[in-house]
């Protein structure tokens, strides 16, 4: 078996080398795309690569993702280990209420899209597993994950406290023979972990993938454990080679227990490193390596060359990035927490300028189209059924003041059963397919966006750029990890951070190296125009990322 280590900077063009890699190997795998396997950590980055490896093999998608091997590793353990549907303990309100019953307080989960990983929430208890899930992530004794985190957070418990709550979960799960994302890659690896007793090493369980060739894309983003399984995945006698691909410097998931040591630390034949980007300019770029070069350990000159195109770098406060910024052009507003991404969200509309969450794909939403309808119709415009039910989604039955808008039973039976009856429907139409005659003079006024949340602020934005753009506009705001991976013309970073993530930078050497490819990340997201925005609060000073 040969292994092939693949380094991509930012922009460098990783994904597209992995794809022509890819359609290179699949003559060498006698033409069968069921043979190669790729795993990723995100259902994002599998989704990408099915679908553009689907396109270039011309093959169906559903073949890759159902009968191949085109998935996030926590799914191949799954698979490989023949879990029972309702066995594994996921997002659901039936398992938050499963969690929340076996611990005696209320708990949820969820997935987070960023890592993939499973995040526990509510109080002492959920920050007790959420311990006890990086404990297991990183292969580490639970004792010094809560020593770290105590640091961090003040609602983790001590650590015997921690140890009951961890136990009590453990034994809920083996009475009723229930298991969590660490325990598939637990089983699939072999490794034993206890609160107390901490890591030991059994027999790995479930059969191996009968494929010739893996690649692993985003490596940097791997824990010890899910490392351990794609290591566990290359031992089948059929594999004949492996590509690891990463960039260690774009590791900024060490609160899920990612390691870029992981990604460097495969025994690889050859290792190339992508030569230069194709999304950075010079100073964009230059910037971006000032920020590794911050780290304690790890940074080496990787030599990447910047793009040919020009690009620019802007020192401001919030206005001016907040003003240039139009729904038409491409921006990215990013931020270091959730908190400060919702201001700056909050900011871009109180503006004028619609912006929406990165989470959000690209198109017109469902929210969006029933808006778009109202509209039209305000605008004396036809609509067709379907667009038209997806208004009716969103109107109420009746207004504040207990006013009837819809008819009896319309929101309930008119999209599923008259939306295909009508091709086109006009304001005179509107009683016919369930208004009233309050609601039809609501929406020839243009008072109808008073009725839906936020309705009025959407209804200013499409009157000044249009409902197209009011619903899917260019402007994308999100966190640092949000965008990963992704690029825009125009980055405006804001570089306030909060008191907890500052003491950790402060207090912490590897929490420190973090931040440093924190903002590596967030620089390098910017092609063209880079805006630095630093902000000051009533004169006093305001924690900052380390960037400039």
């Amino acid at each position: 078996m040969k292994i092939a280590r693949l380094i991509g900077a930012a922009g460098s063009g990783k994904t597209t080398e992995l794809l022509r890699i890819m359609e290179a190997a699949l003559p060498k795998l006698g033409g069968d795309p069921l043979r190669l396997g790729f795993a990723s950590f995100t259902r994002a980055a599998r989704a990408e690569a099915v679908g553009r490896a689907a396109a270039a093999w011309n093959v169906s998608p559903s073949m890759l993702d159902g009968e191949g091997w085109f998935r996030t590793v926590h799914s191949t353990a799954k698979r490989c280990l023949g879990i029972a549907p309702g066995q594994l303990i996921g997002n659901s309100t039936k398992d938050n209420e499963w969690i929340s019953n076996a611990l005696g307080v209320k708990v949820s989960t969820s997935i987070d899209e960023d890592t993939g990983q499973q995040k526990f929430v509510g109080g002492p208890e959920g920050a007790a597993l959420t311990c006890w899930q990086r404990a297991r992530n990183t292969l580490q004794p639970l004792d010094e994950v809560v020593r770290r985190m105590r640091r961090l957070d003040d609602e983790v418990p001590d650590f015997a406290a921690v140890v009951r709550i961890a136990e009590r979960y453990e034994m809920a799960k083996r009475v009723e023979d229930r298991l969590d994302f660490c325990d598939l890659l637990l089983r699939f690896t072999g490794f034993r972990v206890s609160p107390l007793e901490g890591i030991g090493q059994g027999e790995p369980e479930g059969e191996l993938p009968n494929v010739n060739a893996w690649i692993f894309d985003e490596q940097q983003d791997a824990s010890p454990l899910l490392d351990a399984a794609c290591k566990r995945l290359v031992t089948a006698e059929s594999v004949q080679w492996v590509y690891v691909a990463g960039d260690p410097f774009q590791s900024v998931f060490g609160f899920a227990g990612s390691s870029a040591e992981c990604f460097l630390g495969w025994p690889a034949d050859k290792e190339r490193i992508m030569p230069k980007s194709y999304r950075c300019p010079a100073p964009i770029l230059a910037l971006g390596e000032r920020c590794l070069r911050r780290m304690h350990r790890g940074y080496f000159d990787r030599k990447v060359a910047p793009a040919d195109h020009e690009g620019q770098i802007h020192e401001s406060e919030v206005d001016p990035p907040v003003m240039r910024a139009r729904p038409d052009e491409d921006w990215l507003f990013i931020a270091r927490t959730n908190y400060e991404a919702a201001r700056l969200y909050a900011t871009l509309h109180a503006a004028g300028k619609p912006a929406r969450w990165v989470k959000q794909p690209d198109g017109v939403s469902v929210r969006g189209q029933g808006l778009a309808a109202l509209y039209a119709l305000e605008k004396g415009q036809h609509v067709s059924g379907g667009e038209w039910a997806r208004a009716i989604d969103l109107l109420p039955t009746n207004d504040n003041t207990k006013a009837s808008m819809l008819d009896r039973g319309v929101k309930t039976h008119w999209g599923k059963n008259h939306a295909d009856e009508w091709d086109v429907i006009f304001q005179n139409d509107l009683q016919q397919v369930g208004a009233t005659e309050t609601l039809v003079e609501r929406i020839r006024s243009g008072k109808w966006c008073g009725l839906i949340n936020h309705g009025e602020e959407w209804r200013r934005h499409a009157e000044r750029w249009g409902p197209g753009l009011a619903s899917n506009s260019r402007i994308r705001v999100g966190t640092v990890h949000s965008v990963k991976g992704m690029e825009a013309d125009n980055v405006a970073l804001l570089t306030t951070i909060g008191k907890r993530v500052e003491q950790g930078r402060d207090d912490c050497q590897e929490q420190h190296d973090e931040e440093c490819r924190i903002a590596y990340v967030a620089v390098t997201r910017a092609r063209r125009n880079l805006y630095i925005v630093n902000e000051g609060r009533h004169g006093k000073p305001v924690p900052r990322m380390e960037v400039l």
